[in-house]
């Protein structure tokens, strides 16, 4: 005769006292449930901190505006200082018509280049002479000497060396652009620690691997904080030779602007400008997000244990 209990059917009792291995998965279970519904709060609150945040960006200039459109014809005369309601029209009349197309194309192509052929430059340059300290004492005093010559100063000289057209501006914003790059670069480059160099060589490492291993992460900060603060300078660099000389570009338009009493076209030419450096800067600090995700995630390291 057979005994009938609680404990009679196994699977009654793995059913009533459940095993190790089936707690961990019903508390796996139960904590991927939850995980969700825990998010979401988090995920609203960081959505509405970033709003907020956009819009105390937003408020200074938002009450500048408004001030300038009450002020300007009170306070200050329209003929001075236009309303930005008319800076906007005017901007609308540039583009509609396709007149300020051509300026556009033509200052374009001079930040681009200028920037590019000095930002290239500067690396070159700063790296060779970080690498080596007998160089560098022999050309550094030359660097220093013609780093203090005024940049602006140089304009007539390259539109006499490069005529009135696109070659001179390049030239002009390039080598303002070169120096901040150079010398950030350098000073990345000679700030690597000569033992982690030297012992990356005993392990057998050529100059190849030396290069993209240690200096290259070691300089990569200085070289991006040289390229995005060399971006205002390539547009000075470029206004100032459009200013000086030049048959097309957005500082023609602005000094043609100016001379014809022209208020809101050269505040239309300013924010275009404006754009300019603002594009600039947030590829450059894209750039300096990716290429620096390293030093991100270092950071980050010591809180994810």
């Amino acid at each position: 005769m057979m005994r009938s209990g609680p404990c009679s059917d196994p699977r009654s009792a793995s059913a009533s006292n459940p095993t190790e291995s089936d707690r961990r998965l019903m508390n796996d279970l139960a904590t991927t449930a939850d995980q969700p519904l825990a998010g979401k709060p988090s995920a609203r609150r960081s959505l509405a901190s970033k709003a907020a945040r956009g819009l105390m960006r937003l408020l200074p200039g938002l009450a500048l505006l408004g001030f300038w459109q009450w002020a300007s014809g009170r306070w200050i005369m329209e003929t001075y200082v236009s309303k930005p309601t008319a800076v906007a029209a005017r901007l609308y009349e540039l583009f509609a018509s396709g007149e300020i197309y051509p300026h556009l194309w033509t200052t374009g192509q001079e930040l681009v280049l200028g920037y590019v052929i000095g930002v290239a430059g500067g690396i070159i340059g700063g790296y060779m002479l970080g690498r080596s300290p007998r160089i560098a004492s022999i050309f550094e005093p030359y660097v220093m000497a013609f780093y203090g010559i005024p940049k602006i100063a140089l304009a007539p000289l390259f539109i006499i060396w490069f005529g009135i057209g696109i070659g001179s501006k390049i030239a002009l914003a390039a080598i303002m652009v070169f120096f901040l790059v150079f010398y950030n670069v350098y000073t990345g480059v000679r700030s690597v620690d000569r033992e982690l160099a030297n012992l990356t060589l005993v392990m057998g490492a050529n100059q190849r691997q030396l290069t993209y291993h240690v200096y290259f992460p070691a300089a990569a900060p200085y070289v991006l904080l040289g390229m995005r603060m060399a971006v205002p300078y390539s547009v000075i660099g470029v206004i100032v030779g459009e200013f000086t000389s030049s048959i097309q570009g957005l500082g023609l338009f602005i000094r043609e602007a100016s001379a014809t009493y022209d208020p809101a076209g050269v505040f239309a030419g300013i924010v275009i400008l404006l754009v300019f450096v603002a594009i600039a800067n947030f590829l450059a600090g894209r750039l300096e997000r990716r290429l620096l995700r390293w030093k991100t995630l270092t950071v980050a390291a010591p809180n994810d244990i």
